[in-house]
């Protein structure tokens, strides 16, 4: 039985396409919680971002596939593939079959990372007897610092607004230090402003629907010139995808 705030959450998806969760809220076991310290130390390892603009190094990566089962909670670590964006959804860095560096073995075996891949999707409002249960989900895990230093900006979505081609996401803060800006922003399908908010603390978190609403973030910027602004995302992307094998 979902909790009234799951509920709460479903709801808010399927009537505004969004909902925020305090990450101090978030109902997950705290002997699987105690690992948060170490997913967030694997932020120290991801690798630059090869794909932007000019030569610029705001942004730092990995990226890694999953497959996820509702219906049996089973969770499975994908072959590793470039990560493709269609021009349409990305006109940054779309229509390129962008090579990323893999999850750490760390990151993938990490408790808490494969409790949030089945935490998130049953705040997804897919009903018991939806079909889709049964079907198997890709879910796209995003390790993402972007860094804001002495003349350069940090851009946590360069390409805008937009959507990210998927079914649902969720976005969970890991840290952020010495960061203003970083404002998340939601609009509706004509691109109109419906709501602003900042995450702020550890594992805050935004749920989406990503064929209701668009979203993007505001550049970061430091509040002490002196050392650089970091923030640190987790994005998890979900899409159903019958017929999708342990072996793709």
């Amino acid at each position: 039985m979902n909790s009234s705030r799951t509920n709460t959450v479903q709801g808010d998806l399927k009537e505004r396409g969004y909902a925020l969760t305090a990450g101090a809220d978030l109902e997950i076991e705290p002997a699987v919680r105690d690992y948060e310290k170490a997913l967030a130390d694997e932020w120290n390892n991801l690798e630059p971002d090869n794909y932007l603009k000019g030569g610029a190094r705001f942004r730092e990566r990995r990226y890694g596939r999953f497959r996820y089962v509702p219906a049996t909670d089973e969770v499975n670590l994908l072959a590793h593939r470039p990560y493709f964006q269609s021009e349409e959804a990305n006109s940054y860095a779309g229509g390129i079959a962008r090579v990323v560096e893999p999850l750490t073995r760390q990151s993938v075996e990490n408790p808490l990372l494969n409790e949030l891949i089945r935490f998130n999707f049953r705040h997804f409002p897919v009903a018991a007897d939806d079909e889709r249960r049964a079907q198997p989900w890709e879910v796209a895990c995003h390790q993402f610092r972007i860094i804001s230093s002495a003349g350069q900006v940090g851009e946590p979505t360069p390409e805008g607004i937009h959507r990210d081609e998927i079914d649902y996401g969720a976005i969970h803060l890991m840290s952020k230090s010495n960061t203003q800006g970083g404002l998340s922003r939601v609009y509706d399908n004509d691109s109109k402003p419906i709501a602003e908010f900042c995450l702020e603390d550890p594992m805050d978190t935004m749920f989406w629907a990503d064929q209701l609403v668009l979203h993007s973030v505001t550049p970061i910027f430091a509040v002490d010139d002196r050392h650089s602004a970091v923030r640190d995302i987790l994005i998890l992307g979900y899409t159903c995808t019958p017929g999708l094998s342990p072996t793709d």
